[in-house]
C-alpha cells in the first residue's frame, strides 16, 4: 500500500478516535457537578459562556494529545516506508532496576531515533 494511503488511513483512525473521545467527554460533562458556574458568574462569565469554555478546554486537551500521537505514528510510518528493517525496539536496563526497559522509537541501524509529538528530535548514536 502506498505511504499516502497508509497516512490517510492512520489519520482517519485518529480522527474517529478523537471524535468518540470528545463526544463521550461532552456527554459526561452534562452529568458533572455544575457548581463552578457560580464562580464563573461572579467573575462576569455567563453560564452559557462557561459551558462553552469548559467544552472547548476539554476538546483542546484531547486534540493536543491526539495530534501529538498522530504525528509520532505518522513519522514512524514514514521511517518504516523508507527503511523497511527499522522499527521500535525495547532495550533491557542493565544499569538499574527501573525502568526495566528503555524504548527506542525507531532504530535505523545503527541510529537510534527519538520521536516526540509536534517535532522530531533525532539523536543518532551507534546501537549497542
Amino acid at each position: 500500500m502506498p505511504i499516502e494511503h497508509e497516512l490517510r488511513a492512520l489519520a482517519k483512525t485518529y480522527s474517529e478516535k478523537l471524535s468518540a473521545q470528545i463526544d463521550a467527554r461532552v456527554a459526561e460533562m452534562e452529568e458533572d457537578d455544575q457548581s463552578h458556574f457560580l464562580i464563573y458568574r461572579v467573575l462576569g462569565v455567563t453560564t452559557k459562556e462557561g459551558k462553552m469554555i469548559d467544552i472547548y478546554q476539554n476538546k483542546g486537551r484531547f486534540l493536543y494529545k491526539y495530534a501529538g500521537s498522530f504525528l509520532e505514528e505518522a513519522t514512524k510510518l514514514c521511517f518504516k516506508h523508507k527503511f523497511p528493517d527499522s522499527g521500535t525496539v525495547k532495550i533491557p536496563n542493565t544499569i538499574g532496576q527501573r525502568p526495566k526497559t528503555f524504548e527506542i522509537d525507531c532504530l535505523v541501524d545503527p541510529d537510534a531515533i527519538e520521536i516526540k509529538g509536534s517535532k522530531s528530535n533525532i539523536f543518532c548514536s551507534p546501537a549497542k
